[in-house]
């Protein structure tokens, strides 16, 4: 879960955004990615995301937002561990180096959101109801999975996860920001500093992935040598 972006001096990494508890220490090529890098991107400000939760004008709670925040109740509800961004943020307070930025705004991912059918949101709110009585266990096959780097194993999750079951959720949450970040990429050439890219794990799977959409904005990645 860690590529070179040939030509650009940017790489991925593939993240999980909170651990099971119990875990492990971080695998090696995790700190490695870290100690490479001189600037460190991720994918938005969850504060900017959250904000778009409310219809601005009405301050009704969006069906979507609804949907996030019940994933949220969902991981509150067990026992979890920080993240690989939040391990980062503190390693990166402890040595002066920049904070991290971000590839989207919190608005250009809520942009999505509200163009999704409301029969895609209830059908996607259905499946996270039925996958609330297994979030531990699900977790626990998400880190498994990223741990080995099972990309066949990651795929699986993300087409039977509440975000990737439907066309239109799976659209919006994957492909469409997928296919931003790879523009993004593309336009910036390459980068006079050691850049890294810390995206979620799924979003590195499957045939639209952020890998397979930068190959076709003419860019090559490979994995780096463990």
């Amino acid at each position: 879960m860690y590529y070179d972006i040939a030509g650009t001096n940017t790489r991925i990494l593939g993240a999980i955004h909170v651990f099971p508890a119990g875990t492990s220490a971080v695998p090696s090529w995790v700190w490695d990615a870290f100690h490479w890098s001189e600037l460190i991107e991720k994918e938005h400000d969850s504060a900017e995301l959250i904000a778009c939760f409310h219809d601005a004008h009405t301050k009704a709670l969006k069906p979507w937002g609804a949907l996030f925040m019940k994933l949220g109740q969902g991981f509150r509800s067990i026992a979890v561990l920080p993240g690989v961004e939040v391990l980062f943020a503190n390693a990166l307070a402890a040595t002066s180096r920049p904070a991290m930025t971000y590839l989207e705004t919190g608005k250009s991912v809520g942009d999505l959101f509200d163009a999704v059918p409301a029969s895609s949101i209830a059908a996607a709110h259905t499946v996270m109801d039925a996958a609330m009585a297994q979030m531990e266990a699900n977790l626990c096959a998400l880190h498994s999975a990223w741990n080995k780097g099972d990309a066949g194993a990651l795929e699986a999750i993300q087409r039977e996860s509440p975000l990737g079951s439907m066309p239109s959720m799976r659209h919006a949450f994957f492909s469409a920001r997928n296919e931003n970040w790879a523009h993004t990429i593309a336009a910036r050439g390459p980068s006079d500093k050691r850049r890294l890219l810390v995206v979620g794990a799924l979003h590195l799977v499957g045939p639209d992935s952020l890998l397979q959409t930068l190959t076709r904005c003419g860019l090559d990645t490979h994995p780096v040598p463990g």
